[in-house]
């Protein structure tokens, strides 16, 4: 059988059932929701690299500045505990501080308000040292 086009031209049968299912097909494939690519990627993990093995010498040498920064801790921590057991005299006349530099100049005082602002100061500054010492000490 033949069918009549809108422009006048004919079409047979099995081209009218053609046409019907391609846009029967468009329809179906315009209504499906087709995701997005999914992209891979590789990640290649990074070399592990084993730290270089230090030498007898750079060991001994580790171990000869770990000792004296132990030492200088102990010190440090020591006059730390001293300063923090220091008391001054109740009638604020028997505590003293003498400062000396290296040329042999002198200042010395009773006074116990300058006392006590110095021994806070030193007492600021020693925490400070202790902690640098502290970060020093790397295991």
């Amino acid at each position: 059988m033949i069918m009549s086009k809108n422009n006048g031209s004919t079409v047979t049968r099995e081209e009218a059932v053609a046409m019907i299912e391609l846009v029967e097909v468009e329809a179906l494939v315009a209504a499906v929701e087709v995701p997005e690519p999914v992209v891979l990627t590789i990640v290649k993990p990074e070399p592990v690299i084993a730290p270089r093995k230090l030498s007898l010498d750079e060991r001994i040498q580790k171990v000869g500045d770990l000792s004296l920064l132990i030492d200088r801790y102990r010190i440090l921590n020591e006059s730390r505990r001293k300063l923090q057991t220091f008391q001054l005299g109740a009638d604020g006349l028997s505590s003293s501080i003498q400062l000396r530099d290296a040329a042999g100049n002198e200042f010395r005082t009773s006074n116990s308000a300058v006392i006590n602002t110095v021994i806070d100061e030193m007492k600021r500054t020693l925490d400070t040292k202790v902690k640098e010492v502290e970060e020093l000490i790397d295991l």
